[in-house]
């Protein structure tokens, strides 16, 4: 039979090993909670607190080739804003071509602005500059 003080060094170290693995647990919970509510995904927070998507370089590519297929989609004729800046009101946007809409759905919403050097993608509703996309591209 145990003495009591090595019961009681007993029964703190099962309740130690308990508190560690009851951390453990709740580190692994917080860590999938994350992953399913997109928190590491494509989806990033500006300092407006709004969501702003980040395309990969293949969806920039699709978006480029859309937009480039669109022959009287006009040029616009001034200093294009950098990205989280708000498009000017009297600058009009054109509609994303609707394969380009079904192939990426983060750009459902999104509208673009073509300029002589670069494509700007731009949220409808708030007409903010999400993304750039040049119209060159670099040689290896």
């Amino acid at each position: 039979m145990l003495q009591p003080a090595a019961l009681k060094m007993e029964e703190w170290r099962a309740m130690s090993r308990y508190g560690m693995g009851l951390i453990v647990v709740t580190a692994l919970v917080v860590v999938a909670a994350a992953a399913h509510s997109g928190l590491s995904g494509t989806m990033t927070v500006d300092t407006a607190k709004s969501a702003v998507p980040e395309f990969s370089d293949e969806e920039r590519g699709r978006i480029f080739d859309g937009v480039m297929r669109i022959s009287d989609a006009p040029v616009t004729e001034m200093v294009a804003p950098e990205v989280a800046d708000s498009l000017p009101e009297e600058v009009p946007m054109q509609d994303l071509p609707s394969d380009i809409i079904r192939e990426i759905p983060l750009v459902r919403g999104h509208k673009f602005v073509k300029f002589d050097d670069r494509i700007l993608v731009v949220s409808s509703a708030s007409r903010l500059v999400v993304a750039m996309i040049p119209r060159y591209k670099l040689l290896p």
